[in-house]
């Protein structure tokens, strides 16, 4: 046994990835569906996990009673009973706490599946991009029960096996959900400005190659290269859609994984900069202290 007066070090790890798959032993699903949707009754039956989680999947959550918090990509939350709350794929959970009386259900999409069934909806993309920034809403009472009435005929739909159409029939239950999603949107004067399908397109390609290139690729000439536009149209394009020009999509990835690298595991940050396609070490300290204010050795040391 060590007696060192000095504490031996504990290991941190990179976030766990988790993908709809995983969920699958603890949700109520459908043979037909069980790839794209997946419904967990109550979040609090899942495994605990204390590291770090990535999710590959689209979420909505409605949180029942107590309360919840975490951290979601370097940003602090707090959900208690009637809250409602959506996480986009890529996300980065963690000091992940419930009370003990927590529950919440949740609804989990892959993103083509997400993709497929607003591909016909582009009027509600920019109430639903505004949730990338603010994705915690507090229901009233009303607002509390027609969202308990989408659950449940979406629940309803997904025990019903046998209906020749229920691919059809739970797109289109989902679709009520949004339409009234973004109806509250509408409400707390929360969208952004409409765009079109192809728009729209364009914007969720682009978003496939960043989540998948980030790390490698920064240019947005080779981002402008891969989907055939020139880069200040998809610049301006993106920042139309999202508010944000690629160039700044590309540093909120790279930072958001700097930070995530940082918190969770035991990397050097001479590794972290090579794992990031980074020439140097000291290029990568002023990359991210231009973004934080820190540099990564203070980020860590928080």
């Amino acid at each position: 046994m060590n007696n060192s007066s000095t504490p031996s070090a504990v290991r941190r790890h990179e976030p766990h990835s988790v993908a709809l798959q995983d969920m699958r032993p603890y949700a109520l699903g459908m043979e037909l569906l069980d790839d794209e949707l997946l419904i967990v009754e109550n979040l609090a039956t899942l495994p605990a996990d204390t590291q770090a989680v990535q999710t590959s999947f689209f979420t909505i959550g409605y949180c029942t009673a107590g309360s919840a918090d975490c951290v979601l990509n370097d940003r602090s939350f707090h959900v208690e009973a009637g809250d409602l709350f959506l996480a986009f794929g890529q996300q980065t959970f963690s000091d992940i706490q419930f009370s003990p009386d927590f529950s919440a259900q949740a609804i989990f999409q892959n993103l083509s599946f997400v993709q497929e069934t607003l591909m016909s909806m582009t009027q509600l993309w920019p109430y639903l991009l505004s949730l990338m920034e603010q994705p915690v809403l507090s229901l009233d009472e009303a607002e509390k029960a027609l969202v308990v009435a989408d659950y449940r005929a979406l629940h309803a739909r997904m025990l019903d096996h046998d209906h020749c159409f229920a691919r059809e029939v739970i797109k289109t239950c989902l679709q009520s959900f949004y339409l009234d999603l973004c109806q509250l949107l509408e409400r707390r004067g929360s969208r952004r400005d409409n765009f079109n399908t192809r728009t729209f397109n364009i914007f969720y390609r682009f978003m496939q190659l960043l989540s998948r290139n980030f790390g490698e690729q920064r240019s947005v000439n080779w981002y402008a290269d891969q989907l055939q536009l020139t880069p200040k149209y998809l610049s301006q394009l993106i920042k139309n859609v999202s508010g944000r020009t690629v160039g700044q999509w590309v540093s909120v990835l790279v930072v958001m994984e700097i930070k995530n690298l940082l918190r969770n595991t035991d990397l050097s940050i001479k590794e972290i900069s090579t794992g990031l396609n980074f020439p140097s070490q000291s290029l990568m300290g002023r990359y991210f202290k231009n973004y934080t204010g820190l540099s990564p050795l203070d980020y860590r040391r928080r």
